[in-house]
């Protein structure tokens, strides 16, 4: 891999040193029941599994994501939430919503969901390779982040104001229709919760971001923009996103 593409901050966390020393260590094992045990070593193997899909990571320090890292203060909540995450990043290989269109989908969030507070809005540097692997040119990510859908796609601009609808809590039958014609009915009900759970789980990160005391800075993710605006970074394997998730410990394709 091309030093272009060694992105610092990737993928923000703690490694098990820091962990240790943090406001929010991992809890001891003996606190937990045997329940919770299980859970947290399924959350941390599936966490560390993440880590090493993700190509500037690959073969560096291990470390846990912030927002996992408050998780698994309650390692069953943790796990709820992860296995939403792992049957919305796999929906591809389900027969459902295409990679491309969930990228779509979680890009549209990023301004709909701006701060009001701060006037800023997260944008993982992740999210950017995701969705450049699975087929959004880098000028569409722009587009969408800039909520220029007068150039996009007719199908990219339908998304957009989709997902624009279940945001506002204003989707209608009509849109619904939309949808259904675009997919099926058990694909568009996916794609609607799979919209809603994004919400959240953005919401929750920056709630985690905020207890941790950790800026909730885009520049990463703008930076990653560029570099492949400026054509010196290539698209990762088309199922980055989703392989980690379905090949185990020796995926190497990214996520």
């Amino acid at each position: 891999m091309s030093e272009s593409q060694q992105t610092p901050q990737m993928l923000p966390g703690k490694s098990k040193e820091e962990l240790a020393a943090s406001k929010l260590p991992l809890p001891e094992r003996e606190t937990l029941d045997d329940e919770e045990r299980a859970a947290l070593d399924r959350q941390l193997e599936r966490s560390q599994r993440f880590f090493n899909s993700i190509p500037s990571e690959r073969g560096g320090e291990y470390r846990l994501t912030p927002l996992f890292q408050g998780l698994l203060q309650s390692p069953l909540l943790a796990e709820l939430w992860a296995g939403f995450g792992d049957f919305y990043q796999t929906s591809e290989e389900r027969g459902s919503f295409t990679n491309r269109e969930r990228d779509v989908g979680l890009l549209a969030l990023v301004p709909t969901l701006m701060s009001t507070r701060t006037g800023k809005y997260p944008l993982s540097p992740i999210w950017i390779t995701w969705a450049v692997s699975s087929g959004v040119s880098p000028k569409d990510i722009q587009a969408i982040l800039e909520e220029r859908t007068e150039d996009l796609a007719p199908e990219d601009r339908q998304l957009f104001e989709l997902v624009r609808a279940v945001a506002s809590g204003g989707l209608t039958d009509a849109h619904f229709d939309a949808m259904v014609e675009r997919w099926n009915v058990k694909t568009a009900i996916e794609f609607i919760s799979f919209v809603t759970w994004r919400i959240a789980i953005l919401r929750t990160v920056q709630a985690h971001w905020g207890i941790q005391d950790l800026p909730q800075d885009s520049a990463p993710g703008f930076a990653v923009l560029q570099e492949y605006l400026d054509g010196k970074r290539q698209p990762e394997a088309h199922d980055m996103s989703s392989g980690w998730v379905t090949k185990g410990s020796d995926q190497t394709a990214g996520d």
